[in-house]
C-alpha cells in the first residue's frame, strides 16, 4: 500500500449543474480552495478530503487519478471497493455511470464502466504477455458485487431482472457492538 499505508481515501466530486438546474437558475453553493483538497460550503464551513474534484473535472481525470490504481491493485490480490455516497441528486449516478444510457458520450462514461473495461483489458494484456513470453497464460476469476443501499435496504443490482424488484435482500445491516 502507498501513501503511508492508508487503506481508505475519501474523494469528493462536485458535479456540474444539470440542464434542468441551469434552466431553473440554480447555482453551485461550494467554493474550492486553490491547491488544497478542501471545499467550503456557504461562507464558512470548510471540509478537507484526500482529493477534491471541481466542476471542471472530467470522468476520465477522476478515473485515472482515483480509481484506476484501485482496479490495478486487484491484480496484486487485494479487494477493492468503490463507494458513492450522497443525498438524492448529488451526482452519484452521474459519477459512477450507472444510468445505462446507450447514447452517452465517451467523456461522460462513469467509473463503473471504465473500471470494468480497464479490468478486462488488463486481463487480456497479461494473458497476451504470458503467451508471447512462452509461458502458460494466467487464469483469472472475477467476482463483483453491485449494490444499492437506500433507506437501510440493500438491493443487489446485478440480480437477474425482476428478481430483486420490490423485494428486500437477505443482507442485514447492523452495527458492531
Amino acid at each position: 500500500m502507498t501513501d503511508g499505508d492508508v487503506s481508505v481515501k475519501v474523494c469528493i466530486r462536485v458535479r456540474p449543474l444539470g440542464a434542468r438546474e441551469v434552466i431553473d437558475c440554480c447555482r453551485v453553493c461550494t467554493n474550492f480552495v486553490p491547491g488544497e483538497p478542501q471545499i467550503i460550503l456557504g461562507s464558512d464551513k470548510a471540509f478537507t478530503y484526500d482529493k477534491v474534484y471541481d466542476l471542471e473535472a472530467g470522468q476520465s481525470e477522476i478515473f485515472k487519478s482515483s480509481i484506476e490504481s484501485l482496479v490495478d491493485s486487484c491484480f496484486d490480490g487485494l479487494n477493492t471497493t468503490i463507494l458513492a455516497y450522497g443525498q438524492t441528486g448529488s451526482g452519484k449516478t452521474y459519477t459512477m455511470g450507472t444510468q445505462f444510457d446507450e447514447c452517452i458520450r465517451e467523456t461522460q462514461r462513469g467509473m463503473i464502466p471504465r473500471a470494468v473495461d480497464h479490468l478486462f483489458d488488463k486481463i487480456l494484456i497479461l494473458r497476451r504477455e504470458a503467451q508471447e513470453a512462452g509461458k502458460i497464460p494466467p487464469e483469472f476469476k472475477v467476482t463483483a458485487q453491485f449494490m444499492e443501499l437506500y433507506n437501510e435496504e440493500i438491493l443487489d443490482l446485478l440480480s437477474p431482472s425482476g428478481e430483486a424488484k420490490g423485494k428486500k435482500s437477505n443482507l442485514k445491516i447492523h452495527e458492531d457492538a
